[in-house]
């Protein structure tokens, strides 16, 4: 990787791919997020069709892309799951995205279909706040079984789930952030509409001897950060490369890695075998239906079948 006259030059995938990147000399260091066929394939089904209604897979998406972005700061292996749970004012009453630190995705929202009809026929296009009548958004780090748990909690504010997420961090973290995050269905020529999603966090490191005072550097970097627009977050033909350029060369922006996002699930049919084992045959049987247990995975949509008879 190298840098002429604040100029990136470093070969980079055009989507499906976090990058960590520094404005040379300053106190602000960030981390973008494009998102194409891992994201699309997160939001629909094995045949292509949109598991949630339009509003509830954007806000979903949010949620992945702000997963993908934190996981990657994470220095041990392990996950990091994105939580919001809403309250009986709103029609979503969770979100869930787990994301763990190799880059593999998954998520799931439970939503009601008569309240966000409702809710719709207010605004056609509701944000965070309303979709979820409020609630806490939470961020929880698994290092594994055996480690503890982390977990923060903030209150849902805002339309965008990024103001919920810039939120967490100025509560939980106390480090000044900014987040910003798109998510949208877009169609190329020729070919079937599909999920996109893009977005930039930015943050200040404080300041010590050798860096002085920070504040001007930050509130420089905010201000260029914060012309950034949705379209250019979800175009496919402006790549992270492009985009960091665009904000930030008069800064000297420096790419520091990239690293690949994919949707894949956790789960497997041994998995959940091993678990319906721990249960007793009267409870397996009371699960059965005409002697075969059916069981679907949340984030993926995948169908698993046993027979009791294998047990």
């Amino acid at each position: 990787m190298t840098k002429t006259d604040n100029t990136l030059e470093i070969s980079m995938p055009a989507d499906d791919c976090v990058t960590v990147f520094q404005l040379d000399e300053t106190s602000v260091r960030g981390r973008a997020v494009h998102m194409g066929a891992s994201l699309n394939k997160a939001l629909t089904n094995k045949v292509g069709i949109a598991r949630y209604p339009e509003t509830v897979s954007r806000l979903l998406g949010e949620a992945m892309m702000i997963g993908a972005i934190v996981a990657r700061a994470l220095k041990f292996k392990g996950r990091l799951v994105v939580q919001c749970h809403g309250t009986n004012k709103g029609a979503i009453s969770l979100l869930v995205a787990d994301c763990t630190t190799d880059g593999n995705i998954r998520g799931y929202a439970r939503w009601d279909k008569d309240q966000l009809k409702e809710i719709n026929l207010d605004n056609k296009n509701p944000g965070a706040e309303t979709l979820l009548g409020g609630g806490t958004f939470s961020m929880t780090i698994d290092q594994g079984p055996d480690m503890d748990q982390y977990q923060g909690l903030s209150a849902i504010e805002g339309e965008r789930l990024s103001d919920c997420a810039e939120h967490y961090f100025k509560q939980s973290e106390q480090v000044p952030t900014s987040i910003r995050l798109a998510c949208g269905q877009i169609q190329e020529l020729g070919k079937e509409p599909a999920w996109r999603g893009g977005g930039i966090m930015i943050q200040r490191v404080g300041g010590d001897a050798a860096r002085g005072d920070t504040q001007d550097a930050w509130t420089t970097a905010k201000a260029l950060f914060e012309t950034v627009t949705d379209a250019e977050l979800i175009d496919p033909d402006v790549s992270q490369n492009d985009l960091l350029y665009r904000l930030f060369h008069e800064s000297g922006v420096r790419v520091i890695s990239t690293d690949s996002v994919q949707a894949i699930c956790a789960c497997s049919k041994d998995r959940l075998l091993q678990t319906l084992k721990s249960f007793d045959d009267a409870a397996r049987t009371d699960m059965a239906k005409d002697g075969i247990i059916t069981a679907n995975c949340e984030f993926c949509s995948t169908d698993y079948t046993f027979n009791l008879a294998d047990f």
